[in-house]
């Protein structure tokens, strides 16, 4: 779905989205799926749950980069799917940025923005524990 998007489109979809569910909660599962990812994406929040599944994330794992909307993707084999823009920083294990790290971004074209992004999730990595 990603593919075919901007980032003018995906902050329209979310304004959206947003505009729609101001007063009422999402109640078809489509709705509630869109919500969700949306609301992950552009207001992550540490307490989610999804980010706390993050220990479950096991290799083999793939890692894209959408650039034309700014977004990098990560999957496992096995569900928990996270989007994420670019520009901001998301409740990443150390063990999920090193595993994004060891798989390789995977891209349509080398660009300034995955290099930077890969340069971002390696100084993430190998910051010192608290």
């Amino acid at each position: 779905m990603l593919k075919g998007f901007d980032r003018e489109d995906l902050v329209t979809l979310w304004s959206l989205v947003k505009e729609r569910f101001r007063l009422a909660k999402p109640t078809e599962d489509k709705e509630r799926a869109l919500w969700v990812e949306l609301k992950r994406l552009f207001e992550p929040d540490k307490d989610d749950v999804m980010w706390k599944l993050q220990r479950y994330m096991y290799d083999p794992l793939t890692w894209r980069l959408y650039g034309t909307c700014g977004v990098h993707h990560v999957s496992p084999t096995r569900g928990h799917y996270i989007y994420m823009l670019i520009e901001k920083d998301y409740p990443l294990s150390t063990a999920v940025r090193n595993l994004m790290l060891s798989r390789r971004l995977q891209v349509e074209e080398d660009s300034e923005m995955a290099k930077d992004l890969i340069i971002k999730i390696f100084i993430e990595a190998n910051k010192p524990r608290r």
